[in-house]
């Protein structure tokens, strides 16, 4: 099995579409949900590789001996629902994560002490460690998939107006595969208001 489904610069172009029609919407470090789902939606319908939205607990190797948790410190188990949790892609082989390049911005208010690398997240399932306290290299992940709480936050982020709205502008900007990427997009709203969407310079350096 191929170590990656994607390659480097194909990664990199789906998480700049999506970090660029987002980021004048909050924190893209905290937009694994939009991350994840647009992402899913571009891989089924330009790649035809059958992927989906998988949220739960996650956990994630950074340095020897050092793990980062997405969800909350349970007392040695990591505990996860709608206030403390992650959202990823999942295929039948690899698990992805197009939002890995911020994990800067996501832990900017806990992880002071690590500088976290900007790198693609792209690893088999078969390579998935099997616990938590198997964590010991960078790039060693363990994933706590809960299937109702995906269920949840999907139809959460799909009942929103405004988050189907950047999901068809993700979508739509991304393009065809084989079309050369455009650098940037201009979208208008309702109330007149014109905005020129650009591809943020943010990158994957390498690859967890």
């Amino acid at each position: 099995m191929s170590t990656f489904l994607l390659p480097l610069s194909e990664f990199n172009r789906i998480h700049q579409v999506i970090h660029g029609t987002i980021k004048d919407e909050g924190n893209p470090g905290k937009a694994c949900t939009l991350f994840a789902c647009i992402g899913a939606l571009i891989l089924n319908k330009h790649y035809k590789i059958p992927a989906r939205a998988v949220a739960g607990g996650f956990a994630l190797c950074v340095e020897p001996e050092k793990v980062m948790f997405f969800g909350r410190d349970g007392g040695g188990t990591v505990e996860f629902d709608e206030d403390g949790f992650h959202m990823w892609v999942q295929t039948e082989t690899h698990v992805i994560d197009f939002m890995s390049p911020l994990y800067q911005e996501a832990f900017q208010d806990v992880q002071q002490e690590v500088a976290i690398p900007r790198r693609m997240l792209q690893k088999r399932l078969s390579d998935e460690a099997p616990d938590l306290n198997q964590l010991k290299k960078a790039g060693d992940y363990f994933t706590m998939p809960d299937p109702e709480l995906s269920e949840r936050l999907i139809d959460h982020v799909l009942d929103r107006p405004i988050n189907t709205d950047i999901i068809h502008i993700a979508e739509t900007w991304f393009g065809t595969r084989r079309g050369k990427q455009k650098p940037s997009l201009t979208i208008g709203s309702n109330d007149g208001l014109v905005r020129d969407l650009r591809l943020p310079a943010t990158v994957a350096r390498g690859a967890w």
